[in-house]
């Protein structure tokens, strides 16, 4: 099931590792990705509640994303709910995965699982910390 993602604008920063003293590209994704349906645009509109057991899952790649070259980077994920009254994430996740469609490539991936009432509007930041190489021109 595809899930409506509102992205924010993408930071891309040059950075030194500390210990290595390596240039490191780190890059910050954010944004809200809906889960369960369309966000409310007014007026009446349905929830439904999702069991904890049996959470809904929804993995979406980032529109923004850098296609790496490589799965070797640093990955973190923070999410949130930021719409929805009785939502709770169950779990959320990024990852380099690899592109459907050529092995080659690795796209930041998102997989959130929900519990509670849906549609709901999960937060995102993603930062991925790589070398600049790893980034396909």
């Amino acid at each position: 099931m595809t899930s409506p993602l509102i992205a924010e604008p993408r930071l891309d920063h040059m950075v030194t590792d500390a210990v290595t003293g390596q240039a490191i590209r780190s890059t910050e994704y954010s944004g809200v990705v809906w889960i369960g349906g369309q966000p409310p645009t007014g007026g009446m509109y349905l929830r439904r509640t999702v069991l904890a057991s049996k959470p809904r899952v929804s993995s979406v790649f980032l529109p923004d994303s850098l296609p790496y070259l490589d799965a070797e980077a640093t990955v973190v994920t923070h999410t949130w709910v930021s719409s929805g009254p009785d939502a709770f994430i169950v779990a959320g996740q990024a990852e380099l995965a690899p592109d459907p469609r050529s092995a080659q490539l690795r796209w930041v991936q998102l997989t959130v699982r929900v519990a509670g009432s849906v549609p709901v509007g999960i937060g995102y930041r993603i930062v991925v910390e790589a070398h600049p190489d790893m980034i396909s021109r």
